[in-house]
């Protein structure tokens, strides 16, 4: 597996991905633009060749793009949906300028429209914004905690969405504090077994793209979105090692969002993600 760390913005995206070397990221994740809002930016083509030299100087792969949490894929009102597929194809267009992505996206609510609404409403929504970004840029839905009107929380619903569109333009991320919430409880390793077995059945594994490695402070199957630091928060060691060991995550990116507080926190931490993969991958 390549580890890394949703990277805190520095003062500009050069400084962001030296960040990243320094500590050590073997893969990363940036924000698009403004995690809270609908404008990206101007992006200053010499930080933009920056940030490519040292990404690729440090072997950094991938660099998901993450966009802002305003985006609705399955909203039924007018004026958000608009916004919506700008903002989604704005951060296509912003990882296809970083040489960066893919791009991860939450799915979505449908806000009372019902879900069987809310999917046909994202598949449109992903469809025109594909059509409108770079032919090399690819998307990951990521997989919902079962709050509220959210949609994409079965692998069923992400499958539907993913299923119209070719696995090298769509596919899923899985966030492990999500799929505690929906029930997967990885401190017991059958239960991740069957979890991929139901992925592969219903999209297939070619469509896992990535992982967000998080461990959770709220109860299994509690639908409640509450991320934390591994190892201080419900899953423990033990799902963080049974994470590890999974064959069908042994080429992906595990990139953990919550980034600790000083830069030798996330320094200690990758080194010690390193030695454990390499641990476990030896033969038995």
């Amino acid at each position: 597996m390549r580890f890394g760390v949703h990277v805190p913005r520095q003062r500009n995206l050069t400084a962001t991905a030296e960040y990243a070397r320094e500590i050590g990221c073997q893969a990363a994740q940036i924000f698009s633009g403004n995690p809270v809002g609908w404008t990206i930016g101007r992006l200053d083509p010499s930080d933009r060749d920056g940030f490519t030299r040292v990404v690729a100087e440090a072997g950094i792969r991938p660099v998901f793009v993450h966009t802002p949490y305003l985006i609705n894929l399955a909203t039924n009102d007018h004026k958000l949906r608009n916004r919506s597929r700008r903002a989604l194809v704005d951060a296509l267009v912003r990882a296809h300028d970083l040489r960066a992505g893919p791009v991860v996206v939450h799915a979505g609510n449908h806000m009372g429209a019902g879900p069987e609404a809310g999917i046909e409403r994202a598949i449109e929504t992903v469809a025109w914004a594909l059509e409108r970004a770079p032919e090399d840029t690819g998307l990951l839905l990521e997989n919902g905690s079962g709050k509220g009107t959210e949609i994409g929380v079965t692998f069923s619903d992400l499958g539907r969405m993913a299923g119209p569109f070719p696995s090298t333009r769509v596919g899923v991320l899985l966030d492990t504090a999500h799929l505690w919430a929906m029930g997967v409880d990885f401190r017991k390793g059958p239960a991740i077994t069957a979890m991929l077995e139901e992925f592969d059945q219903e999209l297939g594994l070619d469509r896992l793209g990535g992982i967000h490695g998080n461990d959770s402070g709220a109860e299994l199957g509690s639908h409640r979105d509450i991320h934390a630091l591994w190892s201080e928060g419900k899953m423990g060691r033990v799902g963080l090692r049974n994470l590890v060991r999974q064959e069908a995550f042994r080429d992906l990116a595990c990139v953990f969002e919550i980034p600790g507080e000083a830069p030798a926190f996330d320094r200690k931490r990758l080194a010690s993600m390193r030695r454990l993969d390499r641990r476990l991958a030896r033969p038995r």
